[in-house]
């Protein structure tokens, strides 16, 4: 009895902190409570709030900043779909299940990606990603977007039966491949294809993967879309649509129009 009595104390001052948790989250001894409609402080944060332990506590935990797109009409996210929309995120990823599949599926990121690596990745971007320069502000604006984006996603039923994840590799652009878009275009632009992968070296000219989807700014002469009568034009004479342009013409030999139509039509549109 002795040597049980010991073992039965160590054992009920462990359970001590469960029964406590019990009554309501740990998170609540250091934090006020905030959107109590929305659930529990899991539904915006994540984390573990059955342990009063920090490390434990706090594992995978959502960020205030990052954590408004569980907030239904947050001003916050809007401001991150508009920013996606303004800068054609969706001409080279997917997000609310929209966009070209020519990087990442921002709707079904690989286990493990946290909103601070999302908003990494943004400020510092992958080889043949634009570089934006956005604040701090709006990349946690745009990881809002993203966030509510994949569950919107998940709420259609997530990824089709079938379909198989898409691998990208990233390469420098090389000069010497024999390719349209490389002998004509890519001195000034980058592209990024499935079928090639990364084309072009240039940050002159503005990056033009996805040019000739709907995700691509409208920046055709008249603010219209790009399409293959509007790219034929601007080539023949750049300056006669906007007087302004440094773009010089682009003389294409015969045949030459077709196939760099077909590469910068070249993506997975869902």
């Amino acid at each position: 009895m002795a040597v049980r009595f010991p073992l039965l104390a160590a054992l009920a001052l462990l359970a001590a902190p469960v029964a406590a948790q019990a009554g309501a989250p740990s998170c609540l001894k250091c934090h006020s409570a905030h959107f109590r409609a929305l659930g529990s402080c899991v539904t915006c944060h994540a984390g573990d709030p059955r342990s009063e332990r920090l490390s434990i506590a706090h594992h995978d935990l959502v960020p205030g900043r990052f954590a408004w797109f569980a907030v239904p009409g947050s001003v916050v996210t809007q401001r991150g779909r508009d920013l996606m929309e303004n800068y054609a995120c969706r001409r080279c990823h997917t997000s609310a299940g929209k966009g070209n599949r020519l990087a990442a599926d921002l709707d079904h990121l690989p286990a493990g990606t946290t909103a601070q690596v999302i908003s990494d990745a943004v400020g510092n971007p992958a080889l043949l990603m634009p570089q934006f320069h956005f604040t701090e502000r709006q990349k946690a604006e745009l990881v809002n977007a993203v966030l509510v984006g994949a569950r919107e996603a998940a709420g259609k039923g997530g990824r089709r039966q079938g379909e198989s994840p898409q691998v990208v590799h990233f390469q420098d652009g090389d000069a010497g491949r024999d390719n349209v878009f490389e002998r004509r275009c890519g001195a000034c632009h980058r592209l990024l294809t499935r079928t090639w992968g990364g084309l072009g070296r240039g940050s002159i000219g503005p990056n033009l993967s996805g040019l000739l989807t709907e995700f691509y700014p409208r920046t055709a002469p008249n603010r219209s879309a790009w399409n293959q009568a509007a790219l034929e034009k601007w080539l023949e004479n750049p300056r006669k649509s906007r007087e302004q342009t440094q773009m010089r013409p682009v003389v294409l030999q015969e045949g030459e129009l077709a196939k760099l139509v077909s590469m910068l039509a070249d993506r997975q549109e869902r």
